[in-house]
C-alpha cells in the first residue's frame, strides 16, 4: 500500500510512505529554492523517481481548502489537477486533513517516537480553526494542544486553547469543556510576533531565541504573562498567527520603531519572552503529566524548536517519565503525520516503528555530473581532486572551512553531517570566519558534533542518553569551556548532535580523526546554506555557494572528491 502525505501551507513538504514505511520525505523549499514554501508542487513531482501508483493522498495543512482561512480554491483546484496530470493512470483517494492541524503534529510525532501509547503536547504559532467554532468568527486558531494517543489511530483530544482576536462573546460558552478560547495567543506565537516585529520573518522566532541569550532582565519592560496568559495588552495581534506589538518601549504600536531599536533593547525583550515561556511551558508539561499520569511524552509543534526551552525541560523532569520530541516538529512533519494517520486508519496497523533516521531526502546524482565534471571554470581556478579523510582534516586544522556534501539530504531544519560546512571547533575565531561565508547574524549560536561515546565527557547531557537530532542547547562542561570557543555560545551551551558510526560513517570518521589528532572529539558544524536561504539539496546548489561566497572546498567523500575553487 502506497500512501503520500502533503503539507500545502509554510514548509510545505511531500512524504512517501510504503507498507507504512517512510520511504521519502522532503520540503519543498529543497528544490524551488524559495524559503517556507507554500506549495510542493516539485517535492511532489519528485515522488514519480519511486512509485507511479499512489492509493491515497493525505493534505494536512491549516483548515479546509474550501472555507475557512484556506487557500483560494481556484489554488486548491489546480493542485488536485497536479495530482491528477501525475497520477491519472490510477484511482486514488484524497484525504482533506486540513482542519486537524494539530492533530497531524501529534501523529508524526507519535508514530516516530516508538511509544505503543502517548500523550502528545503540541504547540507553535497557530494551527486550524476548530470546526465548533461558529463560521461567523472564523478568525481563530488552535495554539496548543493535548492528545492521548493510542495504536493503531486513537488520537483522543484532551484539551485545546484557541485564540480569537475577536472580542469574547457567549458563544464560547457552548463549546466542550476540551476547547477553551483564551484572550491572548499562546507562547510560540508570541515569538513568531516578536520576530515580525524586530524586522524578521514570522517564521525566523530562532533569532530571537539567539538573541536572548545577550539580554538581560529589564524590570522597565511590561511582564509577558498576566495572570498565567500572554499578556494581551503587550502582544497585539491582528490577525493571527502573525499580528502587531506593542513593546510599550517607545509609547507607540504596531512595527514602527521596533525594527530600529537599539539591539540591547530587544536582546532584553527577547530574553524576557524565552525565560517566561519556557517556564510556562514547562509548568505546563508537568501539569500535563500530573493530571494524565502517562509516562510516555510527546512533544511537536514549532515551538519545541527551542532547543534552550528543551534543554530547560530536562532539569527536573520526573526519572519515570520518557520525553520524545519531533525533529521535524516544524509544519513539514504534517505530511508525515498525515500519511500515517491514514496508513494507520485504514489498515488498523498496530505496528510500532520507530524513527531511527531524518536522512530521507533523495540521492545525489553523481552519474551526470561525472561526465560534465561539474563543468568547472578553470579561469576561476576551480579543480576536482581524490582525496582521504586525512586530506579533509588537514585542511580543517588549517582553518579552512569544508563543506561536506554525501548521501540522502536530512528532513528538519537541521544539517546533520549530509549537507554540512564544517570548522574547527577550537578557533577563538571561528564564528567570525563562518559568519564571513554565509552572512549570518553574528549573535546567532552555532552548533557541534560530538562522537556519541564521548558526549558526556564534554556536555552536561542532563540524564540524555543521545541528542541526535541538535534539539537541545546542553551546557558545556567547565573544564572544556575554553576547549571549544566557536561553538560555545554567550551563555556557555552547544546545541550538539550526538553521532554513532552506523548513523553516519563518513562524517563520524572525520570527527573520530580529527579527535585523534587533537584530542577534542568534534567538529563544528552548521549547515550548508547562505543566510536566507534553504539548505542546499543538489550539487548544482552546493557549487552555487562555492561560487558565490569565501568557502573554498566541497567534500564529496562517497566519490572521494574535493572541489575546490580559488
Amino acid at each position: 500500500m502506497i500512501n503520500v502525505g502533503m503539507n500545502r501551507g509554510h514548509n510545505s513538504s511531500v512524504a512517501l510512505l510504503e507498507d507504512g514505511n517512510i520511504v521519502f520525505h522532503i520540503e519543498n523549499e529543497r528544490f524551488s529554492r524559495i524559503k517556507y514554501d507554500q506549495w510542493p508542487f516539485n517535492a511532489l513531482f519528485k515522488i514519480k523517481d519511486f512509485t507511479d501508483y499512489v492509493d491515497d493522498f493525505c493534505i494536512a495543512g491549516m483548515d479546509s481548502p474550501h472555507g475557512r482561512i484556506g487557500p483560494d480554491p481556484d489554488i486548491y483546484s489546480h493542485f488536485i489537477s497536479q495530482l491528477n496530470k501525475s497520477f491519472n493512470e490510477h484511482n486514488f483517494y484524497v484525504h482533506d486533513l486540513g482542519l486537524d492541524h494539530h492533530k497531524m503534529h501529534a501523529s508524526c510525532a507519535f508514530y516516530n517516537s516508538g511509544f505503543k501509547e502517548a500523550i502528545c503536547i503540541i504547540s507553535d504559532g497557530g494551527g486550524s480553526t476548530p470546526p465548533e467554532i461558529p463560521p461567523e468568527y472564523f478568525i481563530a486558531r488552535e495554539m496548543t494542544s493535548v492528545f492521548s494517543c493510542k495504536y493503531p489511530a486513537k488520537f483522543e483530544l484532551i484539551e485545546k486553547h484557541v485564540y480569537s482576536p475577536l472580542p469574547r462573546v457567549e458563544w464560547d460558552q457552548g463549546l466542550s469543556e476540551k476547547i477553551k478560547i483564551d484572550d491572548s495567543v499562546g507562547s510560540a506565537a508570541a515569538f513568531s510576533i516578536t520576530s515580525k516585529a524586530f524586522g524578521f520573518d514570522p517564521l525566523d522566532a530562532g533569532k530571537i531565541m539567539g538573541m536572548a541569550t545577550y539580554g538581560k532582565e529589564d524590570l522597565s519592560l511590561p511582564p509577558i504573562y498576566k495572570d498565567g496568559k500572554i499578556n494581551k495588552e503587550l502582544f497585539l495581534p491582528i490577525e493571527p498567527p502573525y499580528g502587531d506589538i506593542s513593546l510599550n518601549l517607545d509609547h507607540t504600536h504596531g512595527e514602527l520603531g521596533y525594527k530600529s531599536l537599539e539591539f540591547q533593547d530587544k536582546a532584553n525583550f527577547a530574553f524576557s519572552l524565552q525565560k517566561e515561556t519556557q517556564k510556562n511551558m514547562k509548568k505546563y508539561i508537568h501539569d500535563v503529566i500530573d493530571i494524565t499520569k502517562c509516562k510516555n511524552i510527546c512533544l511537536s509543534g514549532g515551538f519545541f524548536l527551542n532547543c534552550v526551552a528543551n534543554y530547560d525541560y530536562l532539569d527536573g523532569f520526573p526519572e519515570d517519565v520518557n520525553l520524545y520530541i519531533e525533529p521535524n516538529s516544524l509544519d513539514a512533519g504534517t505530511s508525515i503525520g498525515a500519511a500515517k494517520f491514514i496508513w494507520h486508519l485504514k489498515t488498523e496497523d498496530s505496528t510500532i516503528r520507530k524513527q531511527n533516521t531524518i536522512y530521507y531526502g533523495p540521492e545525489p546524482d553523481y552519474s551526470v555530473k561525472d561526465k560534465k565534471i561539474w563543468e568547472l571554470d578553470r579561469n576561476k581556478n576551480e579543480s576536482i581532486s581524490n582525496v582521504n579523510y586525512e586530506d579533509v582534516i588537514s585542511l580543517i586544522l588549517n582553518k579552512n572551512p569544508v563543506a561536506l556534501y554525501q548521501g540522502r539530504s536530512e528532513a528538519g531544519p537541521r544539517a546533520l553531517g549530509n549537507r554540512s560546512i564544517l570548522y574547527d571547533p577550537r578557533d577563538k575565531d571561528g564564528k567570525d570566519v563562518v559568519n564571513t561565508i554565509k552572512n549570518r547574524e553574528w549573535y546567532r549560536p552555532f552548533a557541534g558534533t560530538v562522537l556519541h561515546e564521548e558526549a558526556n565527557k564534554w556536555f552536561d547531557m542532563r540524564g540524555l542518553e543521545e541528542s541526535p537530532y541538535m534539539l537541545y542547547a546542553v551546557n558545556v562542561r567547565e573544564e572544556k569551556l575554553n576547549k571549544i570557543p566557536a561553538i560555545t555560545h554567550v551563555d556557555e551551551t552547544c546545541r550538539i548532535q550526538t553521532l554513532k558510526k552506523n548513523q553516519n560513517l563518513h562524517f563520524y570518521n572525520l570527527i573520530k580523526l580529527f579527535y585523534d589528532q587533537t584530542g577534542v572529539p568534534i567538529l563544528f558544524n552548521t549547515s550548508f546554506n547562505l543566510a536566507g536561504d534553504p539548505i542546499v539539496e543538489t550539487l548544482d546548489d552546493a557549487l552555487y555557494i562555492l561560487r558565490n561566497s569565501n568557502l573554498d572546498y566541497l567534500y564529496l567523500p562517497e566519490k572521494k572528491w574535493m572541489i575546490t575553487i580559488k
